[in-house]
């Protein structure tokens, strides 16, 4: 059962941001960002975003898409430079960067494959990672099912697109990122955790420790997350407020960030997935949501694109359980109820 008591004991700590119908927006922190170093939660404490790490980089990929630089309803091999999409026999794949987005690609990921690098260990090649060669994930990334036939959700299909923007923009992820969407939106406290960007960050002093199911320190506080577009965003709930406004704005024609065509082609179901739109979920009439789950957080984004109503709750524990019994889709739900 939840309630606000029993999930402020469940997390270290929790930070909520809601935006209501007039616009409005109310941010909620409890506890602690670092419970060892008595450092309490605060509205610009950064949490690991995680799996809402797919929003950002399918606004990324898009904004490509309206300037004319790719056709997502191409094969992604036309684009790819450095590295290939291959099925099982060995042949390129014909699989289009839409089906990547929606993931319908055909890839299906190593279990549990895309958890434990530490920040002392060495650094790890995306190009590795997608070929299977580390112990962070050991499955190489191909074309297991016909692309479109089945929907199997892939952190691995979102380090393709990453490798497509790195080959299109010839600059690191984060930088693209940055440039793409933070910069714009004036988001202090938002980005993809390279390790340049983890150490900045780290001094900066915002960043929340993470806890594992146990409740003991990850060690080294952050992890290493090589697959920066499916999983490394660091963000506030206050920060993803705006960028949901962002997209709410062109939704509704007046968005600076991306056009309207585009963000109702992302808000739009998949034909044969109708719970699938391009980087988001449906949730709803007219509302999108995204969630994250890692070894060092929780967190979820739902937002109406018609009203503008929003809501992101953010924790710096892995409950071992979703969200829908964690807590976090409590506080999702309840949030403006809670004094």
């Amino acid at each position: 059962m939840n309630d606000l008591e029993t999930i402020k004991k469940r997390f270290p700590g929790i930070s909520c941001a809601y935006r209501d119908i007039a616009g409005t927006v109310t941010t909620r922190c409890f506890g602690f960002a670092d419970k060892e170093a008595n450092v309490p939660v605060d509205e610009n404490t950064a949490f690991p975003a995680c799996s809402i790490s797919k929003f950002i980089t399918a606004i990324c990929v898009m904004k490509e898409y309206e300037q004319g630089h790719i056709d997502i309803d191409k094969p992604i091999n036309l684009y790819l430079r450095k590295w290939k999409f291959l099925t099982p026999s060995g042949n390129e794949s014909d699989a289009p960067m839409r089906s990547f987005l929606s993931h319908t690609s055909g890839i299906i990921d190593g279990e549990d494959g895309f958890y434990g690098l530490r920040r002392s260990d060495p650094p790890v090649s995306l190009l590795d990672v997608l070929d299977g060669k580390t112990s962070y994930n050991n499955r190489p990334a191909l074309e297991n099912n016909p692309y479109g036939t089945e929907f199997e959700y892939s952190d691995a299909g979102f380090c393709v697109l990453q490798i497509l923007l790195e080959d299109l923009k010839q600059k690191p992820f984060e930088v693209i990122a940055y440039e793409s969407v933070f910069r714009p939106l004036s988001l202090n406290n938002t980005f993809f955790a390279s390790l340049a960007n983890l150490s900045l960050y780290e001094q900066k002093n915002i960043m929340a420790t993470g806890y594992d199911e146990t409740g003991q320190v990850i060690p080294g506080k952050y992890p290493q997350m090589p697959d920066l577009a499916a999983s490394g965003l660091w963000s506030t709930p206050k920060d993803l407020l705006v960028i949901a406004k962002e997209f709410t704005k062109a939704c509704n024609g007046d968005g600076a960030l991306i056009q309207a065509k585009t963000a109702m082609e992302m808000a739009t179901p998949s034909e044969r997935f109708p719970w699938a739109g391009l980087g988001v979920f449906m949730d709803g009439e007219n509302k999108l949501s995204i969630s994250g789950w890692g070894e060092n957080g929780q967190s979820r984004l739902k937002f109406n694109y018609r009203t503008g109503e929003a809501a992101v709750v953010m924790v710096n524990r892995n409950p071992g359980v979703e969200q829908s019994e964690s807590g976090v889709e409590w506080l999702i739900n309840n949030g403006l109820a809670v004094e």
